[in-house]
């Protein structure tokens, strides 16, 4: 019996470890979106090959890298050009894409104060779907959030639906007039808010514990302002 339970007790310690483990190197986030904390980074595995004010980048010396601008890779012969995030270009020496970790330091300049609106207050108008006639594929999605309100900019109700992976879509409903703008998409979700005109996008690409962005073709963080018929990138 004694024996018995000896194993009963190991194994439950076990068990324990391996939630303790696996709780701190994950975490999802309110969007369900799969998120690395710090200790799951490779910091302690690997060296660190640059830390800028807007950069991370882990691999293994005695590779080198570099952050330039696209106009600068000539300067640069020796070094292959890793990937590119906006209008940086990730170059390495000695190292190929898969052996780096590459990191964007999430540092917005732009908050959804900065761009905060008055709220509508008047009767919403239904979507006219004679403005946007493609949308009429999404006719039911786009009419049920419409009934839930006002949720973007003032007077707008901003509805987005899956397109794939790592793929949304969506339109803009104006709920003064009904009219509907097919101005919206974006890879890794978005963040918005009922009484401002700013919208970032990919919002699911940023780690919620370090503010990292771990870089790659679809994860681009931008925030947009709405002009009232387009998006237009502040940052």
């Amino acid at each position: 019996m004694n024996q018995i339970l000896t194993l009963l007790f190991c194994f439950f310690m076990l068990s324990c470890q391996f939630k303790r483990e696996k709780e701190q190197n994950e975490k999802i986030n309110e969007n369900g979106t799969l998120t690395k904390t710090e200790d799951s980074h490779t910091v302690g595995s690997a060296d660190t090959l640059l830390n800028s004010n807007e950069y991370l980048l882990l691999g293994k010396r005695p590779a080198k890298v570099k952050v330039v601008k696209d106009n600068e890779t000539d300067h640069f012969p020796t070094y292959n050009i890793l990937i590119t995030y906006k209008d940086g270009v990730i170059m390495g020496e000695n190292i190929a894409l898969e052996e780096v970790e590459v990191y964007k330091k999430y540092s917005p300049k732009t908050t959804f104060e900065d761009y905060k609106v008055d709220m509508y207050e008047g009767a919403l108008a239904d979507p006219d779907f004679s403005t946007a006639p493609a949308a009429k594929a999404f006719i039911s999605r786009i009419t049920n959030e419409c009934k839930k309100g006002i949720n973007f900019a003032g007077h707008y109700t901003l509805i987005i639906w899956g397109c794939g992976t790592a793929c949304q879509s969506g339109v803009i409903v104006d709920r003064k007039t009904g009219r509907i703008f097919e101005e919206y998409g974006s890879s890794l979700g978005s963040e918005f808010r009922k009484d401002s005109k700013m919208l970032i996008k990919n919002i699911g690409a940023i780690d919620t514990t370090t503010n990292l962005i771990e870089v790659c073709a679809h994860c681009e963080v931008s925030h947009h302002v709405w002009t009232g018929t387009e998006f237009k990138e502040i940052e």
